[in-house]
């Protein structure tokens, strides 16, 4: 029995020092706080000086948003449209005309147009080129480096053509 009582005595025991070192931070922090709070205004800082007139914040957020309105999106920059269900800039788009070009041989109705005919008709319609390479990936089901390429062969021909 006296061995269990000297083994006890033996083990470290835990004080109040921890604790009580706890509570001494946490007087300091609250009394530092109310102190910074008691001389600091209680107004919100402002970028202005005090008593400026004919100053103001605008906001830069609206709070509901332009993608459902009915009014065109338009400034210098171009417009806004709707081109398969996205919304794309359009800059100087010319207005079609209403003449629509039909084949009268049969010979020419069967036949597919190719890549070259499809760019050339949409560069001579006044297409933009984003639009043509689009439009060129989509139909013909090739990468965006082939439809640009191709956009760039018809381009030179047109040039070596002209001169």
């Amino acid at each position: 029995m006296l061995e269990t009582v000297i083994a006890a005595a033996d083990e470290p025991s835990r004080g109040w020092g921890g604790p009580i070192a706890l509570l001494i931070v946490v007087i300091v922090y609250v009394t530092g706080a109310t102190i910074h709070a008691h001389f600091m205004p209680d107004e919100d800082p402002s970028p202005t000086e005090r008593g400026a007139r004919g100053v103001s914040v605008k906001q830069q957020v609206r709070a509901v948003s332009d993608t459902d309105d009915t009014t065109p999106d338009t400034d210098w920059w171009g417009r806004i449209v709707n081109i398969g269900g996205r919304r794309v800039r359009v800059y100087d788009q010319p207005a079609a005309d209403g003449e629509v070009d039909v084949a009268l041989d049969d010979d020419e109705a069967d036949e597919e147009e190719t890549i070259e005919d499809v760019i050339a008709g949409m560069l001579d319609r006044g297409h933009q080129y984003a639009e043509i390479v689009r439009h060129v990936m989509e139909e013909f089901e090739v990468s965006e480096a082939t439809a640009k390429r191709r956009i760039r062969d018809v381009r030179a021909e047109r040039i070596a053509a002209a001169s």
